[in-house]
């Protein structure tokens, strides 16, 4: 009982300092003509959502849609899937909008998540100084770039975070039999953007997810220098938290935000978003995936 009380304790710890609520779009929402708070206007969905999700800006489009269809806000909360459990225990969030599979399935079997959905997927890309001073490029899959890397001893940065990208990372650094050594990995323990300016003026690779990159090129220093590989695809769910593990979630509105975000509309916003800025589509919709509850 100890150790799960204080899980849930560092959860809500590391979740209030991550947390972003957009202040600006709930006031914004309730002057446009929303339900009162005095009238019992609902209180705005909690959702644990993954960091890559707020640094491309999809989850504020996302939030903007959802409020002009149904005049419901969101509270966003940034978490890592790692503390995704934790946090639904302190009773935190109503819906996770999750980047990593493993963690959701792992979630689920919990009990503690129910109704999940397939949402979309991304890539990752290993990107790096120009130069390519490891040779990657020519490198036939993520996993033999990172042997390349290893080999080398280039410079390599990590978000280090246990986000859905630091996850995929550990996992492709031990599929190349690699155990990444401090003279030339830094785990930083930071997002996406900051990682990515860290590999910038360190001239150093790093693992990355597409849009993120995508958003911020033009500022970087770097090149993408492998993608395409299938291990290099990223999934998202979108999962409710289960009512009868945890009180005062809002369930219904949690399931309103699910067939919303895998509805037509929704979907199209995800593939169109970012796609007439860079010429590529920055997220690919999952609409026809099953729910496994």
């Amino acid at each position: 009982m100890r150790e799960g009380a204080t899980a849930v304790a560092n959860a809500r710890a590391r979740v209030l300092e991550r947390s972003r609520v957009w202040g600006a779009l709930v006031a914004g929402s309730l002057a446009c003509g929303g339900p009162d708070a005095a009238r019992g206007a609902p209180r705005a969905l909690r959702v644990g959502a993954a960091y890559s999700l707020q640094d491309t800006g999809l989850l504020g489009a996302v939030a903007a849609e959802f409020h002009a269809q149904t005049e419901r806000t969101l509270a966003p909360t940034i978490v890592g899937p790692s503390d995704a459990l934790a946090t639904a225990r302190a009773g935190l969030v109503d819906v996770f909008w999750m980047q990593s599979r493993g963690h959701e399935d792992a979630f689920v079997a919990e009990g503690y998540g129910i109704n999940r959905r397939d949402v979309m997927y991304s890539e990752f890309v290993i990107v790096g100084p120009p130069s390519d001073p490891a040779g990657i490029g020519d490198a036939d899959s993520a996993v033999a770039a990172l042997g390349l890397l290893s080999g080398a001893g280039a410079s390599f940065v990590s978000r280090g975070d246990d986000s859905g990208t630091h996850t995929r990372e550990r996992s492709l650094w031990k599929l190349a039999s690699v155990q990444p050594d401090p003279t030339w990995y830094s785990s930083l323990g930071m997002g996406m953007v900051p990682t990515l300016q860290h590999a910038s003026e360190r001239g150093a690779y790093a693992l990355a997810d597409l849009p993120t990159f995508l958003l911020h090129r033009e500022r970087l220093n770097l090149e993408v220098w492998v993608r395409g590989d299938p291990r290099l695809h990223s999934g998202f769910g979108v999962i409710a938290v289960n009512p009868m593990r945890v009180s005062g979630t809002d369930y219904g509105a949690a399931m309103v935000f699910i067939e919303f975000l895998t509805s037509a509309s929704a979907q199209a916003l995800i593939r169109d978003f970012g796609s007439e800025r860079y010429g590529t589509a920055l997220f690919h919709p999952l609409r026809e995936a099953r729910s496994s509850e």
